[in-house]
This record gives structure tokens, sequence and C-alpha cells, in this order.
């Protein structure tokens, strides 16, 4: 799955899901390969690299699906982030940046 194709059907993810990406390049891109992962109570206290080398090697922490819910509902209010791609452009700064 692409990162896009998570990010539009992101109310349809568990809330409690991870996401990880396969930058390209070295970047993250809205068509970077994505993979949810859910955890498990004895996996809660490991380090994000720790979950991607047991459940995808080769991706990458990029953010929690509760997190870009929030932010969607967020920029769905703002005239600059009326487009998928507007939004997915935005969450991929803030996971680069600002997380």
């Amino acid at each position: 799955m692409k990162l896009n194709e998570v990010i539009a059907a992101i109310d349809e993810q568990h809330e409690a899901a991870i996401i990880f990406v396969k930058k390209v390049n070295g970047k993250v891109l809205p068509n970077s390969e994505a993979v949810l992962v859910v955890i498990g109570e004895e996996e809660g206290d490991w380090k994000t690299d720790q979950i991607a080398s047991k459940y995808c090697p080769g991706f990458e922490y990029f953010l929690e699906v509760f997190i870009i819910q929030d932010m969607i509902d967020d920029l769905k209010g703002m005239a600059n982030y009326n487009t998928l791609d507007q939004q997915v452009n935005r969450i991929i700064h803030y996971a680069e940046f600002d997380a």
C-alpha cells in the first residue's frame, strides 16, 4: 500500500496502528510504500526501530494513525489544504520536521 492510500483511508484504519514507510532516495514521498502495524501489549515499550525490525524490515517509523486522523480533521477546515495531495504533503512535512 502507498502512503497516500493509507492517508486517504485513514478513518478506516485502527487508531492504535503505527505507520512505517520505505523512503525513496532518502525521502518520504506520497507514493512511498507504507505498512500499518498494530503492536501487542508485550511490545508497548519497544522502540520504533525494534518494531520495524520485527514486522517490516527496511521500513522506517512515520507516524501513528491517531495523529494523522487528528491532523486531517484540523486540515479540512483550512483553505490551503483542501485536496488529499495537499494534506498528504503537509503530513509528510510534519512527520519529517515537526514530530
